[in-house]
């Protein structure tokens, strides 16, 4: 089956890649892959003889892995990633589109309650955002988000070789763990990821200017103002947060 670049499709084919993440799985009691693909990860994670559910939007790729495995009890659904709800606490681990690799990583953060980690291949330019710290042009919103809510540490990085066909950039495997809370320890909603939208919609520019329209005068924010949003740690952004929306 050829790769359909409308889904972002590459094919880790490097064996010794696919053992690597599976080993990083660790004591799993159940394992979702997102993005079967022709089910050369799946090979491998049937080695840990843990129940495990394949998440596959592709209509003949998905058909394929439930010819292929479902004689070892591997459940397979045609689902989008980005949508898709954990049932139960899971390992989560796959190869990422990369046209999606955000909304994915986006979706199952926000059920880190059943989520024990996730181990993801990635575009390295994803990843370079994930792991990023303050202070560096790689950190975004998307670095908040997800440092927010989950210990991000790169594992390892993947040559274009490993897949079929190769991409255009290099890719890298990420794991993240959710924090029980999250790492400031107070309440987040929906108002701080709103929030995050103002703050970041300039990136350049700086808090001032950024949070203008709901920005309340508060001697405790003020040293952050003059400053960029990617120069403020995860603290200080939720202290920013606090003070104007809160």
């Amino acid at each position: 089956m050829e790769a359909k670049k409308s889904l972002g499709q590459h094919f880790l084919h490097d064996e010794g890649i696919l053992d690597r993440i599976s080993k990083e799985i660790g004591d799993a009691k159940r394992i979702v892959e997102i993005g079967g693909g022709r089910g050369a990860l799946t090979e491998h994670l049937l080695e840990l003889n843990v129940p495990i559910t394949v998440v596959e939007i592709d209509d003949d790729l998905s058909l394929y892995l439930k010819e292929r495995f479902g004689q070892y009890g591997v459940e397979v659904k045609k689902e989008d990633a980005a949508l898709f709800k954990l049932e139960e606490k899971s390992v989560v681990v796959g190869n990422l589109p990369y046209n999606v690799s955000k909304r994915i990583i986006r979706n199952m953060i926000l059920q880190k309650d059943k989520v024990e980690k996730m181990v993801f291949m990635m575009q390295k330019e994803v990843a370079d955002c994930a792991v990023a710290a303050p202070g560096v042009k790689e950190y975004t919103k998307f670095s908040v988000f997800v440092q927010m809510f989950c210990e991000v540490k790169r594992l390892f990085n993947v040559k274009k070789g490993a897949f079929n066909p190769p991409p255009k950039v290099e890719s890298s495997v990420v794991e993240f763990i959710p924090f029980k809370k999250n790492a400031v320890g107070k309440d987040i909603d929906d108002r701080f990821f709103d929030f995050l939208d103002i703050l970041f919609s300039h990136p350049r520019k700086t808090v001032r200017n950024n949070i203008k329209n709901i920005i309340k005068d508060r001697e405790s924010i003020k040293n952050y103002l003059n400053k960029r949003p990617k120069e403020l740690s995860l603290n200080e952004i939720y202290k920013v947060f606090s003070e104007c929306c809160v």
